[in-house]
């Protein structure tokens, strides 16, 4: 009890410093989230007899729909992500690399060679984990009848309110999931088995993203973030659903791309993780087992050493100041 009350008084302490940095970054990080929540019903409503009509044409089933449109967001989003940061990282510009989440090198200086090895493995199991993977596990699921096809009515099209509050929903559903098979993958023989393989990326970098083992990825991304999605169902539209997956290859890119910007729009909410929180899971290899928020891992603890490592930094960079 003593410790999650000191917990939660770091983490009040550290939310208000977290809005402080972020400076005008915050107006940006609003207007991406507005335009997000706006723009997708709007578009949607704008176009969507033009969909169900080119649909209806081609004879395109519902599983084929939606999981191209899945698959097609995935690609574009993790293969677009990439190929700005490796700008980011080829260049190192100034203005970018104030918002690096830890002072360790990057790993491309301090052993190229390994570092090129690892990218390689990285596109491919990328590609893999995201398109046949994921192929493998989705139709035997559909053709098993367990899966529950979301509503394609022009009238359930969100509103951006409840779009907005169905994405919280699932936020919530795919923390709680992730946090705990997110700690299970952490267990000893799991972790040397499956888990590790992630963690080769000591410093995070956006490759490193969805670098999994198989079977962390079916249980440890798949699992999680389909929770909300499968217990709505019909109840919410295909668009909901749509836009929940975009934002969340969206979440994972940025918490592992090695910079805290102060423009995300994913850090705008309360108690919400961020890159530095998630870098120093990787970089120390303990606790912040959580993705979106923090919540789970002050409830059990898991974030104490964390917060000690931030105290410290802290002290640090105030007696560099003085002096």
């Amino acid at each position: 009890m003593r410790h999650q009350k000191a917990a939660c008084t770091q983490i009040v302490k550290n939310e208000k410093q977290r809005y402080q940095r972020k400076g005008y970054g915050l107006i940006v990080a609003a207007a991406i989230f507005f335009s997000f929540f706006i723009g997708v019903p709007f578009i949607s409503k704008a176009y969507w007899g033009d969909i169900m009509e080119f649909k209806q044409r081609h004879e395109i089933s519902y599983n084929m729909m939606y999981l191209g449109v899945v698959l097609m967001l995935h690609n574009v989003i993790h293969i677009g992500a990439n190929l700005v940061y490796w700008v980011f990282y080829h260049y190192e510009f100034a203005f970018i690399e104030r918002y690096k989440s830890n002072e360790d090198p990057w790993p491309w200086h301090t052993d190229p060679e390994g570092w090129r090895a690892l990218v390689k493995k990285a596109v491919f199991v990328l590609l893999f984990n995201g398109n046949v993977l994921v192929l493998l596990v989705y139709l035997p699921l559909t053709r098993a009848g367990l899966t529950k096809e979301h509503s394609l009515e022009e009238a359930k099209i969100p509103t951006p309110t409840t779009l907005a509050a169905s994405i919280l929903f699932f936020m919530l559903c795919e923390d709680f999931t992730f946090y705990c098979t997110h700690r299970l993958l952490h267990s000893g023989p799991i972790y040397r088995r499956i888990h590790k393989m992630h963690h080769s990326f000591k410093t995070t970098v956006g490759i490193a993203a969805e670098y999994a083992h198989p079977v962390e990825f079916v249980l440890g991304n798949m699992l999680p973030t389909s929770v909300g999605p499968a217990i709505f169902g019909p109840k919410a539209h295909i668009v909901t659903a749509w836009a929940w997956y975009a934002i969340r290859f969206g979440e994972t890119l940025d918490g592992h791309c090695g910079y805290d910007f102060s423009w995300s729009p994913y850090r705008l909410i309360p108690l919400s993780g961020s890159s530095d929180y998630h870098d120093f899971h990787h970089s120390a290899n303990i606790g912040n087992y959580s993705s979106f928020f923090c919540i789970w891992d002050t409830i059990f603890g898991t974030n104490k050493d964390y917060y000690k490592y931030l105290e410290e930094r802290q002290r640090k960079a105030a007696k560099l100041k003085s002096q």
